[in-house]
């Protein structure tokens, strides 16, 4: 879930650039992967220990997708900026211990401290949290609710009829089963897919589900409190085996019911990849999905996906504390939620000086929901304003971003109108057709323990049925 740049990678050996006469060099797999994020580089490990040829096809310099660790050079310290925490379950654990990778429990006690500011004026907020006693009702009235549907831990398959209650606008399924104090919550462990209290239901728990309640108090993260290593023995296996193209993009592709022929850009050269099956794992948005001769029928159930925005950064010289961090809320807004876009949390980090901020858009049709330059100078706004505010206890300083990324486009989903419509089933349908499948956030949720689930117990099984 939820939160270093790995070292460039020499070229693979067997790429050599020929001269601009020749041919590109065709290479045959009997999978190729688009995208080296969570789902892409899962698969492609699975596959290869199943014993299947791979090639995994990514446009930047490192696999890993959201998981992004800033390492501070003054002190060395690791600051994961992307995903940080993993379910307690087996497959969690087999996979890092896959690369001889050790977990830990993520701490449950801080020695920093925490304050709630209203962003907005830059102001500290008093606000009233529900009880222990009222949460524990709660989430106990809010597990028993989603134990209805077990199947929706596997991903989303829908009873039919759908259940109005999935349909709702989360904040008025909350009120109606009176379990309104688990909403902070909820927000906090699920950003970047808009307003919590108008996105479907069953939006919401596609990532807030069952797996996060029954994790609450049994998170992990990597031993090193550096997530990245994970991608990085990875990276360096897949390399090895000649199994990934870095900085390399799929410029056009032919789709067949016999086999799947792409064409590549390569740093070095251009390439054909010919392969029995197509494993494709990059957001499912059309504008993404332009080199992928995409069918009738996929384009009209692709172009339902709305999403929001999540942009995730380590700022230095906040001003701030080194121990202190912030919560945004808005004074006179239900449950104190922000209004979107605007900064979601500024965190302490362990090293001195350095504070990730995470930052949230509204849901869109637009991929790029917001641009980054605006985001940037949103959160430097946010900053400037509590310095301003609060004399006696920040210091006024210029912020700086040390790293910034865009997580943008986050967490695709459709309208309460598209699920009743069978959008889910008719997303599902899609595996298979052409020799192509699919993975990943778009088709799962946006959390690598249930994108690592769903591809064991969905995906991979399809795909490999066909090989």
């Amino acid at each position: 879930m939820r939160f270093h740049a790995l070292p460039l990678v020499s070229s693979i050996s067997f790429l050599i650039q020929s001269a601009h006469t020749s041919p590109p060099e065709v290479i045959y797999r009997d999978v190729a992967i688009i995208g080296g994020g969570s789902a892409g580089t899962y698969s492609a490990i699975a596959l290869k220990d199943k014993g299947f040829s791979t090639i995994v096809i990514e446009k930047k310099d490192r696999i890993g997708g959201h998981t992004e660790t800033y390492t501070d050079p003054a002190t060395g310290v690791p600051i994961d900026m992307g995903v940080i925490i993993f379910h307690d379950i087996p497959t969690v654990k087999n996979y890092f211990s896959r690369f001889n990778l050790s977990l830990t429990p993520i701490p449950t006690l801080s020695s920093g401290t925490a304050g709630v500011y209203d962003l907005r004026y830059g102001t500290a907020l008093n606000v009233t949290r529900p009880s222990q006693e009222e949460l524990g009702a709660a989430f106990q009235k809010f597990a028993a609710i989603l134990s209805q549907w077990p199947q929706l831990a596997v991903g989303q398959f829908l009873p039919d009829p759908i259940p109005e209650d999935l349909l709702l606008p989360f904040g008025e399924f909350c009120k109606k089963h009176g379990i309104e104090a688990i909403l902070p919550t909820a927000s906090s462990y699920n950003p970047g897919l808009g307003d919590p209290l108008t996105v479907p239901t069953l939006e919401q728990i596609k990532v807030f589900g069952l797996g996060v309640i029954q994790s609450f108090n049994s998170f992990l993260t990597s031993a090193n409190f550096n997530n990245s290593l994970l991608y990085a023995a990875a990276q360096a296996e897949l390399l090895a085996s000649n199994s990934l193209l870095l900085n390399s993009q799929v410029t056009k592709s032919e789709r067949t019911n016999s086999s799947v022929k792409l064409y590549v850009d390569t740093p070095t050269c251009k390439q054909i990849i010919i392969a029995k099956k197509l494993l494709i794992t990059i957001p499912a948005k059309t504008d993404y999905l332009k080199p992928f001769d995409l069918s009738a029928r996929e384009k009209s159930v692709f172009k339902k996906f709305i999403n929001g925005g999540y942009y995730t950064s380590v700022v230095k010289n906040t001003g701030l504390p080194a121990n202190l961090s912030i919560t945004n809320n808005a004074a006179g807004t239900p449950y104190n939620f922000i209004d979107l876009p605007g900064t979601y949390q500024i965190s302490a980090t362990g090293a001195p000086n350095l504070h990730t901020v995470y930052y949230g858009a509204p849901r869109t049709k637009n991929t790029v929901p917001i641009p980054e330059e605006q985001v940037k100078a949103s959160i430097i706004a946010d900053l400037k304003r509590l310095q301003a505010a609060n004399p006696g206890t920040f210091t006024k300083t210029e912020p700086e971003f040390a790293i910034f990324s865009s997580h943008a486009p986050f967490y695709l989903q459709v309208t309460a109108e598209d699920i009743k419509n069978g959008f889910y089933a008719q997303l599902y349908a899609l595996q298979g057709e052409r020799n192509t499948y699919w993975n990943g956030a778009s088709f799962a949720a946006h959390d690598s323990s249930t994108i690592w689930q769903f591809t064991d117990n969905v995906v991979l099984p399809q795909l490999v049925a066909g090989l």
